[in-house]
């Protein structure tokens, strides 16, 4: 299992465009936000800055997910998974490969975004503080892991692509990583609240404040985990290893 798990790593390490999008462009965003804003008058506080840098590390922690799964498309096209299947290496392992590599791979931009808030943007947060964001973030990164996987499974190649981009974008304009939910309109605030990605931020920003994430965002998140993978569950076991011709 350790080694396929170092090969899965290998081979989405030198991936540049992943890292490019799931890492520097977060972290490029949280400086572009906080700049543009502390050129208004009165500046951007404190407040501001840490709820921004939040934003931008459950960004790139979702983008990271969701890259890093949504390959299962990838591999059932090449055949990989067939030839897995045809190996000693149990099924479980490859699964539990999978889980590992989009959990490990949401650590990075979550560490760097993390970074920039606290020695470009000056955010200021207690060591239990950061510690709790980041370990908070993470471990509730498994909802997008799902999610990832239950894409890969479902969607053919050619179109796996285009989903993630569309489905990552959905996930963060709607769900407040952007732009606040306060300045959505009614109607917008409704839908931002049934989106994983809100509640995933939100539990990001109590774990920030110090008072640490509230039961609510845990169970909402914790829910839509355990829907995504029992959706994952029933599509792969009526997909076949290989695409489908044409």
């Amino acid at each position: 299992m350790s080694t396929l798990l170092a090969f899965q790593l290998r081979r989405l390490g030198r991936n540049r465009q992943f890292l490019f999008f799931t890492v520097l462009m977060p972290a490029a965003f949280s400086v572009f936000f906080t700049k543009v804003f502390a050129g208004a008058p009165g500046g951007i506080s404190q407040e501001q800055a840490a709820a921004t840098m939040v934003s931008m590390m459950a960004y790139g922690a979702l983008g990271a997910a969701l890259g890093a799964t949504v390959r299962l498309s990838f591999d059932r096209a090449s055949g990989w998974l067939r030839q897995l299947r045809v190996t000693p290496v149990p099924q479980t392992s490859v699964v539990a490969v999978d889980v590992a590599v989009g959990m490990l791979l949401t650590l990075p931009p979550l560490l760097v975004v993390a970074a920039v808030g606290r020695f470009v943007n000056g955010v200021r947060l207690e060591a239990g503080q950061w510690v709790g964001l980041v370990t908070v973030l993470w471990l509730a990164s498994a909802v997008f892991v799902a999610l990832g996987l239950l894409l890969g499974w479902a969607l053919e190649e050619k179109a796996a692509g285009g989903a993630i981009g569309i489905v990552g974008t959905v996930l963060a304009l709607l769900g407040g990583l952007w732009v606040p939910v306060e300045l959505f309109p009614s109607g917008l605030r409704v839908v931002a609240h049934a989106l994983p990605s809100y509640w995933y931020a939100e539990a990001g920003r109590e774990a920030a404040a110090g008072s640490g994430p509230e039961l609510l965002p845990l169970l909402v998140l914790a829910g839509f985990a355990a829907l995504f993978a029992a959706l994952t569950v029933v599509v792969a076991r009526r997909r076949p290893l290989t695409a489908v011709a044409g």
